[in-house]
């Protein structure tokens, strides 16, 4: 079992990791990628009902890997948070716990009656469960959310439907945030997420180029992640709880033939930073521009540097 923030949210992965002290909870079941509007809505009705049961623990039950990418590869999305970013986003939403089950191909072909006994009652021994209205579990999505609060009213357990969650005429979703993102509409993604959008992962070694240019990098794998299209963007970097202005460049660098998309974030501060293996946190603020191929490297130093100058003119950052 992990925790993480302040030590009070807990990641349990596996029923064999389970404290006592969090059977017995008000649960909710789904993906939760993003941990949007939509989910800190339903969020906010278990707080509801932990608060009418005496302050019975509150827990998330979610599913990792995302089960499309088991089930049908070519279909499975990008994830819009890893789990450190999941756990955080719903230690914000007032949850004591997050129980991630390993979707494998036993859990797959799960059949509904006995995904509900073996884990529900048996595994967590749920007093209340909450899902989405259009929520669908077991083997080959056969249990429905009438299945559910037939079985509940069988073993035991109350069971609530949670209303899709609007933003004008359209219910907020996860394919939704995507959908903004990718497109490079950081205002509207903010407006789903209620919160910027960011990428978040470990400084890997890169290749030294931003080094050996002048302008040194943190370099995050993006293997899996959602990201905005290639380009070079203004940004907010966080290390260790430390927010500062950057500039971020997405893309494969081809004036150096890179195959492989990747992100590289310059800190703007004079002050000289080892953020390798550090976790990183990188929100999206403005694209300053295309990605470029450049005929020779002094003339991507010069862009780089007039880049720099832009993001820093952005957040009235002297250059020292």
């Amino acid at each position: 079992m992990a925790s993480i923030g302040d030590g009070r949210m807990n990641i349990i992965r596996g029923l064999h990791n389970l404290p006592e002290r969090f059977r017995d909870a008000v649960v909710a079941i789904g993906n939760f990628d993003g941990v949007h509007l939509g989910h800190q809505a339903l969020f906010a009705r278990l707080r509801e009902l932990a608060a009418g049961h005496d302050g019975v623990p509150i827990m998330a039950v979610t599913f990792e890997p995302h089960p499309l990418s088991l089930l049908d590869p070519r279909r499975a999305p990008p994830r819009i948070t890893g789990m450190r970013g999941k756990a955080r986003w719903m230690e914000e939403a007032g949850l004591d716990a997050m129980f991630v089950l390993h979707f494998n191909r036993s859990l797959a072909g799960t059949e509904p009656e006995t995904f509900v006994r073996g884990i529900l009652v048996e595994g967590l021994g749920v007093r209340e469960v909450v899902v989405g209205e259009n929520f669908r579990f077991g083997s080959r999505g056969a249990g429905s959310f009438t299945d559910l609060r037939r079985m509940g009213d069988q073993l035991g357990f109350g069971v609530q439907a949670h209303p899709l969650v609007f933003v004008g005429d359209q219910p907020i979703s996860s394919t939704w945030v995507r959908r903004e993102v990718e497109a490079g509409d950081f205002g509207m993604a903010a407006r789903l997420l209620d919160r910027p959008f960011e990428v978040e992962g470990r400084v890997v070694s890169g290749f030294q180029r931003g080094r050996d240019l002048g302008f040194p990098t943190a370099n995050l794998a993006l293997s899996g992640m959602l990201h905005p299209p290639v380009g070079v963007y203004v940004a907010r970097a966080c290390a260790g709880g430390c927010w500062m202005p950057s500039v971020v460049n997405i893309g494969r660098n081809p004036t150096f033939g890179d195959a492989e998309i990747h992100l590289e974030t310059h800190v703007l501060t004079d002050i000289p930073l080892n953020l390798y293996r550090q976790v990183l946190r990188v929100q999206f603020v403005k694209r300053l521009r295309a990605e470029m191929r450049f005929p020779h490297v002094s003339a991507l130093r010069e862009q780089i540097a007039r880049d720099v100058a832009s993001a820093r003119d952005f957040f009235s950052v002297g250059a020292g």
